[in-house]
């Protein structure tokens, strides 16, 4: 994304939303700048900022984000859509718009992403203060974990303790971001605020690490 789009990132409000996975609804409802990480690897980011005053119109904005997720599909081979076709499950978009609107002067904006990866990239905040330098999601068994732990109840982890089961998902991640996950959070990297069964905040320094079944 251009710095526009950055830009529009940086003031973040509460938000919510219900998200379908495993065959039941899972509320989503950060209270600052957050992202939902899925089990599959698919991120949803949910964004809101103070419309009022602003210098541009909401369908100037609509029409901006709406043009900028399509030019990303196109240039990675996909269909120059900006929202998924409902009907087609398996034409999958690596970005695509969930919702925007504008309510009581609050803009609002949900992304789907197909992968971290696709995150990273669009909303190219690496290098930026406050921005995400690196995320990735894939399991205990396939990931090296470093560092030092603790449990959901903030207690010390042994890695031992932490990589016994490989079947658990983690997410590795450098920046600070108020992440929700689709499970129960195990462990989390030392630093990492533990904010309840399923949500963390990662600190703004290093890389953190976040396992969760």
């Amino acid at each position: 994304m251009k710095k526009k789009f950055a830009c529009f990132l940086t003031a973040m409000l509460a938000v919510a939303a219900v998200i379908s996975g495993c065959g039941k609804k899972i509320k989503f409802e950060p209270e600052s700048s957050s992202i939902y990480v899925k089990k599959d690897g698919t991120v949803v980011s949910a964004d809101m900022e103070t419309f009022s005053g602003s210098n541009y119109s909401e369908e100037e904005l609509k029409t901006y984000v709406e043009d900028a997720v399509k030019a990303y599909n196109k240039e990675h081979g996909a269909e120059a859509s900006a929202y998924a076709d409902e009907k087609d499950k398996d034409a999958s978009l690596p970005v695509s718009v969930e919702s925007l609107e504008v309510k009581d002067e609050i803009a609002s904006l949900f992304l789907n992403y197909a992968s971290c990866a696709d995150y990273l990239e669009f909303t190219g905040t690496a290098g930026m203060e406050g921005g995400i330098g690196q995320m990735e999601k894939s399991t205990v068994t396939e990931m090296t974990l470093e560092g030092e732990f603790q449990n959901a109840k903030g207690e010390t982890a042994s890695l031992d303790g932490v990589t016994k089961n490989g079947k658990y998902h983690v997410v590795k991640i450098e920046g600070p971001v108020t992440m929700q996950v689709e499970g129960k959070v195990q462990f989390a990297s030392s630093g990492v605020t533990i904010d309840g069964d399923h949500t963390v905040t990662t600190p703004g320094t290093g890389v953190s690490f976040i396992v969760f079944k």
